[in-house]
């Protein structure tokens, strides 16, 4: 609480969402200290792969994960569990790492690391716009399809990233492109923009009552 002491203290700021991605395990005692701080809303990341893949059958990766022994929802915290293997831009956009690591523009030729699949990104220009949209927009539809709603979070970094203006540049105006050319398409019939993690729960509950989400009890051990 010590943090969130200095953001009231400093930025008038109370936080309601937490980013909880890389703990090696997850015990109930975190949501419980969490909704204790005032969070309303978590995304967890480190779970095993069979939990994941069980969960994301029913479209329930996003949930109310409560104590076990309460009985009216008093200790529920709204949580997303990410769907794929991590947190990186490999992961996140959809199943397949492969394509997404085509968007993380930290990895364009010459400039960062090189994506482990050897097909680098490239800068989006007027000749390519469509092409790359389509393919990016694809992976977006693919994850689309394990949630309950038409929102969709799609986490844009790594460790150690956005040290230097030149990725935030790369990473910013490549995607503005793709995003202004997705918007501006109706054919396409979607809405993509940059977001905040209060953002993306406001817009999942402005979508469906919270109350209509699965409910989960317990911890996320063994990693």
């Amino acid at each position: 609480t010590e943090g969130h002491q200095w953001l009231k203290t400093n930025l008038d700021y109370v936080p309601n969402s937490g980013w909880a991605i890389d703990p090696f395990g997850l015990s109930p005692t975190m949501p419980y200290l969490l909704k204790g701080a005032g969070l309303e809303n978590v995304v967890i990341q480190r779970v095993h792969y069979s939990v994941k893949k069980d969960l994301a059958r029913s479209k329930s990766l996003e949930f109310r994960w409560r104590q076990i022994w309460d009985n009216d929802g008093s200790t529920s915290i709204l949580t997303q569990m990410m769907p794929f293997y991590s947190y990186d831009v490999p992961h996140t956009c959809g199943p397949d790492p492969k394509v997404c690591c085509q968007f993380d523009f930290y990895r364009l030729p010459n400039f960062g690391p090189v994506c482990p699949w050897k097909i680098p990104p490239k800068n989006i220009v007027k000749t390519n716009v469509a092409e790359r949209a389509a393919l990016l927009l694809d992976q977006y539809r693919k994850k689309a399809q394990l949630f309950r709603t038409d929102v969709v979070l799609v986490p844009l970094g790594d460790d150690f990233r956005y040290s230097h203006f030149t990725e935030w540049d790369a990473q910013y105006k490549n995607y503005q492109r793709l995003f202004d050319y997705m918007n501006d398409n109706r054919l396409l019939n979607v809405q993509v923009q940059f977001g905040t993690l209060g953002d993306y729960f406001d817009a999942v509950r402005e979508r469906k009552n919270v109350e209509e989400f699965p409910t989960l009890s317990g911890d996320f051990f063994t990693y």
